[in-house]
C-alpha cells in the first residue's frame, strides 16, 4: 500500500514517541529500574524510527532542525503533531499496562522553580548539541546510544528526571493539569533548543570553518 512520504514519517514518529512514554509512564510503578528502562527505550525506538523519520521524538529537537532549515514548516507542524498524539497515546497505554487509572500526582514539595527551569534547559541543550555533533560528523549511528546514555545520567542529576522533551511534558501536563510549572518546563525545553543551535552558530561551526581556511 502506498502511502505519503510525510504520513509514513509522521506514524513513525508518533509510534516512537508513544511507545517511549509508554515506558516512562509504566515504569513508574516497578521505580527500581525505571531510569534504564526509560533510557533504554529511547535508544531502540530512535534506532527504529532513525531511517524513517530522522528520530527525532521530540518536538525541541524537531524545532532545532527546522531552525536550521533542516525540515521545511509543514514537516515540523506534522511531526509535533505526531509527537504530541503519541505522547497521549502512551500515557493512556501505559496506564492500561499498569492497570491504574490516569490520575493527577502531586509534586513534591519543596521543588525550587529556578532548579527545575535550569535542569530542563541544560539537559535539552546538551542532548540536542550531541545529535547535531554526532549527525555532522558522521556518526549518527552512535545517537541511539549517545542520546540514551545521556537521558540516563541526566536523570539522575535534575529534579525533573531530565524530560528534555516537550511531549513528555505534554504527556504529563495531561496527567497532572496545565499547571505553570509545566508551561515553564516546556519553555526550558525550547530555550534549549535554541541554546543548543546559538553554541553550534558561535562556537561549533566556526572551527569548522577556520580549519577549512587552514
Amino acid at each position: 500500500m502506498k502511502i505519503n512520504n510525510l504520513v509514513r514519517k509522521s506514524i513513525s514518529e508518533a509510534m516512537g514517541v508513544m511507545i517511549f512514554v509508554t515506558s516512562i509512564v509504566a515504569a513508574n510503578f516497578n521505580p527500581t529500574f525505571h531510569n534504564l528502562a526509560l533510557a533504554s527505550t529511547l535508544a531502540v525506538m530512535i534506532l527504529l524510527t532513525a531511517g524513517v523519520s530522522g528520530g527525532h521524538l521530540n518536538p525541541a529537537v524537531s524545532f532545532f532542525f527546522f531552525a536550521r532549515k533542516e525540515i521545511n514548516l509543514s514537516t515540523l507542524v506534522s511531526y509535533w503533531i505526531a509527537q504530541l498524539s503519541g505522547a497521549a497515546l502512551g500515557l493512556y497505554l501505559g496506564f492500561a499496562l499498569s492497570g491504574s487509572a490516569v490520575e493527577a500526582i502531586t509534586a513534591p514539595a519543596g521543588i525550587s522553580a529556578n532548579a527545575v527551569f535550569i535542569g530542563e534547559l541544560f539537559s535539552t541543550t546538551v542532548l540536542v548539541v550531541i545529535i547535531h555533533r554526532l549527525a555532522s560528523t558522521k556518526r549518527a549511528q552512535l545517537i541511539p546510544v549517545a542520546v540514551g546514555l545521556w537521558v540516563l545520567a541526566a536523570s539522575t542529576f535534575t529534579v525533573t528526571g531530565a524530560q528534555a522533551n516537550p511531549a513528555v511534558t505534554f504527556a504529563l501536563m495531561l496527567r497532572d493539569g496545565f499547571s505553570q510549572g509545566n508551561l515553564g518546563i516546556v519553555l526550558a525545553e525550547f530555550a534549549g533548543a535554541l541554546l543548543a543551535l546559538l553554541y553550534i552558530l558561535l562556537l561549533d561551526e566556526k572551527i569548522k570553518k577556520s580549519k577549512k581556511k587552514k
